[in-house]
């Protein structure tokens, strides 16, 4: 039981530490929002051009299916369900960042179903590896 909560709370991590440092990494291609500091996120997400929010989606897939798979590969059991469940945390941290920040209203719309399919996906694909012995 502990293995799971644990497995869990280092997927969470890993998906939010790789949110965090992608914001990070893609303020820096913006010249009109690169010296704005991380601090003043709102500032950031005001000010940034719609490819800012283009590359964000792609990243908040790639972190949702990472946090997914690091789950997955720490839980023993029904890997989908414990990957899913990260997938529904972060949906929920998604969803009050919504109401904490001005964000564009097709941003709001797009991002929302993401985290939970991408890290059921994330947990499918650990027990692929596993069912085909590629992994343990």
């Amino acid at each position: 039981m502990y293995r799971n909560f644990f497995a869990v709370v280092i997927g969470l991590s890993v998906s939010i530490i790789e949110i965090i440092y992608s914001i990070k990494l893609i303020k820096k291609w913006f010249i009109n929002i690169e010296f704005i500091p991380l601090k003043n996120l709102q500032y950031v997400f005001v000010n940034a051009p719609y490819e800012f929010f283009i590359t964000l989606f792609f990243f908040y897939a790639f972190s949702a299916l990472l946090g997914g798979i690091t789950t997955a590969f720490f839980v023993q059991n029904a890997k989908k369900a414990y990957a899913g469940l990260t997938g529904i945390i972060l949906f929920i941290i998604a969803f009050i960042h919504i109401f904490l920040y001005t964000l564009p209203l097709w941003f709001k719309i797009i991002i929302l179903p993401i985290f939970f399919h991408f890290s059921y996906l994330g947990g499918a694909f650990i027990e692929l590896l596993q069912r085909k012995k590629w992994i343990n």
